[in-house]
């Protein structure tokens, strides 16, 4: 099993893995330095007990994040297929559950061309106006005036918006500013 980093497809699933080994890893050691204890001492009145007990404590805060990751999952492949063979001249983004205070969206794609960023929600529950001013007041948290962000949740809608940003690509585009708002927009999300 390979990791996935944030930001490709594919990433929700391959965390999901890495997060429940880890999960198992530390549960597993949890019981090894409890049953070490009791086999040497055979009471359970001892120091590995009271190790056990505290080592609990982290492996309970991997099993919640573990838990968090079986919650969302990747877009349907079809669709990857679809966005990827639209995609020509864009900075993008793949499986990106982004979390507010309030309120989380999962995005299955991210596109940013110069300060206009347009995102495909597979989910009808995510909250397309909030989860854009949310990201724009982020990035202007960051600098990033001026930006315009909007979420489809129509896969067609989104792929024709795709195809005429990458068309009407006018002015000089920074390239590096675009990678720059994509990492601030994967800092935001899980």
């Amino acid at each position: 099993m390979r990791k996935i980093p944030k930001g490709n497809y594919g990433y929700l699933k391959s965390q999901r893995n890495i997060e429940t080994i880890k999960t198992i890893i530390l549960f597993t050691l949890v019981i090894v330095i409890f049953l070490i204890g009791y086999l040497t001492t055979k009471t359970k009145a001892n120091l590995f007990t009271v190790v056990a007990v505290v080592s609990v404590l982290p492996a309970a805060k991997q099993m919640a994040t573990t838990i968090l990751f079986y919650k969302y999952s990747s877009g349907s492949q079809e669709t990857y297929e679809k966005i990827k063979n639209t995609v020509k001249d864009a900075t993008t983004i793949y499986d990106i559950v982004i979390t507010s205070y309030d309120k989380i969206g999962e995005l299955l794609h991210v596109a940013i061309v110069g300060k206009t960023i347009i995102a495909y929600s597979e989910k009808e529950k995510t909250n397309e106006k909030y989860m854009a001013d949310y990201i724009k007041g982020i990035l202007e948290k960051n600098g990033y005036s001026g930006t315009s962000v909007k979420i489809f949740n129509n896969e067609e809608s989104y792929l024709a918006r795709l195809q005429e940003l990458q068309k009407n690509l006018g002015g000089e585009r920074k390239m590096e500013q675009e990678q720059k708002m994509a990492d601030v927009i994967k800092a935001i999300s899980i």
